[in-house]
């Protein structure tokens, strides 16, 4: 698989969609997509926590949980797109990501206790956009989130942030915010 897509765009005509989908067009690869808006992403709760656990401790990843965390350990490049929502990433973004960081699958323990990546991903591409300004530094809880996982457990060495934000500001050309963004997007 060249491009892993995880559209985490849940409205229709979503402005961020926009954006990726002019990043796919502009790339011209190949794309498995993952519509998490349509799919059934649950969190690990009381009873799938051991489910969980127990597959981690016998490496046994045959369980459906895993699906997601296998495609994305083989993707060569990941692209997320995602609104900013409430200075963070969607409530379904967040479920996935937490069953894509599946030890043994996405990353593993070296004895020393560091995370060793079993991801192939060179690049992940981070897509949003933002009613108002998105928030730096530490109050960054959707792209410095992305970066810290990729970062931490998946080791991928080229993660960066497409976006648009301050869209729904009195005075903004919409248009004109979003065209600047897929132009940054395509280079």
């Amino acid at each position: 698989m060249a491009v892993l897509f995880v559209n985490a765009c849940m409205r229709e005509e979503s402005r961020t969609e926009r954006i990726a989908r002019a990043w796919l067009e502009s790339r011209g690869d190949e794309f498995d997509e993952l519509d998490l808006g349509r799919m059934d992403v649950s969190p690990l709760d009381a009873d799938s926590i051991v489910a969980y656990n127990q597959a981690v401790a016998s490496a046994d990843y045959a369980h459906p949980m895993f699906d997601v965390a296998k495609q994305f350990a083989a993707a060569e490049e990941i692209l997320i797109a995602a609104p900013v929502w409430n200075y963070a990433i969607p409530a379904k973004l967040h479920d996935y990501l937490e069953l894509v960081c599946s030890q043994g699958v996405t990353f593993d323990m070296a004895e020393d206790g560091s995370y060793v990546s079993l991801c192939h991903a060179k690049r992940l591409t981070f897509v949003t956009t933002a009613g108002g300004p998105l928030p730096q530094g530490t109050d960054d809880h959707a792209f410095g989130y992305l970066r810290t996982l990729s970062d931490a457990f998946w080791h991928i060495p080229d993660v960066q942030c497409v976006y648009a934000d301050s869209l729904d500001m009195l005075g903004v050309d919409v248009d004109e915010k979003i065209e600047a963004a897929i132009e940054r997007a395509a280079l």
